[in-house]
């Protein structure tokens, strides 16, 4: 008896530990479309206090720059460059995402247009911004708009989008390879939009 009721407690504080320290998203930032507004020359900066450091990401439109190169992003931690990268003008512009991970407080930043969605973040261990998802590297149909989001259930995942449904692959970390594993959740899911934060 005392063993059955040992394993029924070690059960239940097992599936009580995967309950309240499962990882989970949360949207903290969000700038939709945010390159449309900006002029020649203008920059939006934004800082985020992070588990490394103060980050601050930088976007300016450039005014002689080539449509191939238009957009300028610079981002530093503590004052010391991580990155720097130019983005094609594109239609309708970039939309700009932070995500937070609640087990562990580490930030994702996402950029993503109607052809291409990118999730970046700090890794301590290259002392560099990686790319940790680029839509390209992900099996979808042509056509289809990618997005990164944070669901309402605290789930990341990256969506390929058209006509009111999606292609769903949904994003976890993994501690000792220090990125993202995925799964792939399958087509005709319906829009992101009604369960995105």
């Amino acid at each position: 008896m005392k063993k059955i009721v040992a394993m029924a407690v070690s059960l239940f504080i097992m599936a009580f530990a995967t309950v309240c320290f499962a990882e989970t998203y949360e949207m903290v930032y969000e700038a939709p479309n945010f390159t449309e507004g900006l002029k020649n020359d203008q920059a939006l900066s934004e800082t985020f206090t992070t588990p490394h450091g103060i980050l601050k990401i930088q976007a300016r439109k450039l005014l002689q720059a080539k449509s191939e190169n238009q957009l300028h992003f610079i981002v530093w931690l503590d004052d010391k460059r991580i990155d720097d990268a130019h983005y094609p003008k594109v239609d309708y512009g970039y939309t700009f995402r932070v995500f937070k991970n609640t087990s562990n407080s580490e930030l994702f930043y996402s950029i993503e247009s109607i052809d291409r969605a990118c999730l970046f973040g700090y890794s301590p261990v290259n002392k560099k911004l990686e790319v940790y998802i680029d839509s390209q590297n992900y099996a979808h149909d042509s056509g289809t708009t990618p997005c990164i989001v944070a669901l309402k259930n605290g789930d990341l995942v990256l969506a390929f989008e058209k006509a009111n449904k999606s292609k769903r692959y949904r994003f976890t970390w993994d501690a000792k390879k220090n990125w993202f594993g995925y799964s792939d959740l399958g087509k005709d899911w319906p829009s992101i939009l009604k369960e995105k934060q």
